[in-house]
């Protein structure tokens, strides 16, 4: 799914590298916690990852083609086809219903949409589904998601990213802004729904405590030699 050889960042105007890995191989179907301290990199690599960045030099291998080697457009067309992502403040559209907040990724990748017809008959349904899944009530279904709690703004989040069934899903520290209890309850729900897909998870946080629930663990602060 995810293999990075001589992996290289450094941010314009920065005198040294963000991230300098040497080696980094992950396979499909894996639930991966990734954890490190506050600014060690942990956010840029997942821009990496999701081809919203590109590395100044090495390889970097996701979904079987080589992002480094992809127009900016090539790797955006990728992400709304094959990822779905959980940003840290959510980035949901505040102003729309939280049943298209949901639905946004089909609007953007046909392949998405194809995919959620085939599972559920509509993008519609699909969502529905995954939001009843999400244990969100549906008495919100049809509320912006301005008026949602932030727990359940982070369900939305994670409903969307997990539309149409992407292989990969990346989350960035999605359980920052909760307390221990919906934190456990989140990271439970989103396992099970990226095992029910066979999604790979890559999860992103700074909170060891979660990370017994994943399949295997990965320390950026130990593979980043710029760190070093």
């Amino acid at each position: 799914m995810i293999e990075l050889q001589d992996l290289r960042f450094r941010w314009p105007g920065a005198r040294a590298d963000t991230l300098a890995i040497d080696h980094l191989r992950i396979e499909a179907g894996r639930a991966v916690f990734l954890q490190g301290p506050s600014g060690c990199g942990k956010s840029t690599l997942l821009g990496l990852l999701a081809g919203v960045l590109a590395p100044g030099q090495g390889q970097l291998q996701v979904l079987g083609q080589s992002l480094q080697a992809m127009a900016p457009a090539a790797r955006d067309a990728l992400r709304a086809a094959r990822m779905g992502v959980i940003f840290q403040q959510f980035n949901l559209l505040p102003y729309l219903r939280v049943i298209d907040n949901v639905q946004l990724p089909c609007r953007f990748s046909q392949e998405r949409r194809a995919r959620a017809e085939q599972q559920a008959g509509s993008t519609h349904e699909a969502a529905q589904t995954l939001l009843r899944q999400m244990e969100l009530p549906d008495d919100a279904w049809s509320r912006p998601a301005s008026q949602l709690s932030v727990g359940q703004q982070q369900r939305v989040a994670a409903a969307r990213a997990l539309i149409g069934s992407p292989p990969l899903v990346i989350a960035d520290e999605p359980t920052s802004a909760l307390d221990a209890a919906l934190r456990e309850h989140f990271v439970q729900l989103l396992l099970a729904r990226c095992r029910e897909a066979g999604s790979t998870l890559i999860f992103v946080s700074h909170d060891e405590r979660l990370a017994p629930h994943f399949d295997e663990q990965q320390s950026l602060p130990a593979l980043n030699r710029a760190l070093a």
